[in-house]
């Protein structure tokens, strides 16, 4: 029988980040594209929980950058929930597009 050392789990933790990049991305969309309350606090509730998923995902890759830029689209997750404006729109878009960009 051989012993083998556990594998590594960095490339888990780059696919659960991603995938959690893409549950955000379509949670946002379809909160933009809803006018329906009740849906919109299912989206908001998806969002939100990707947000932790990439949280831990990032804690799981140490890594700083990714860490910032979950906080920021936190926040912005944060704003746009207030104030559904274009600009705040924008803003998450961008942070979605920075977080790709940067994924490990």
């Amino acid at each position: 029988m051989e012993i083998r050392p556990n594998q590594p789990q960095h490339p888990t933790y780059k696919q659960e980040f991603k995938e959690s990049v893409d549950i955000y991305d379509k949670s946002f969309q379809g909160a933009m594209g809803s006018n329906f309350d009740p849906q919109k606090r299912q989206y908001y509730k998806a969002m939100k929980e990707s947000l932790e998923a990439m949280q831990d995902s990032a804690n799981g890759l140490v890594n700083q950058h990714l860490l910032d830029l979950k906080q920021k689209l936190a926040q912005d997750t944060n704003a746009y929930i207030k104030d559904p404006s274009a600009d705040n729109q924008k803003k998450i878009e961008k942070d979605i597009k920075e977080i790709r960009n940067s994924s490990p």
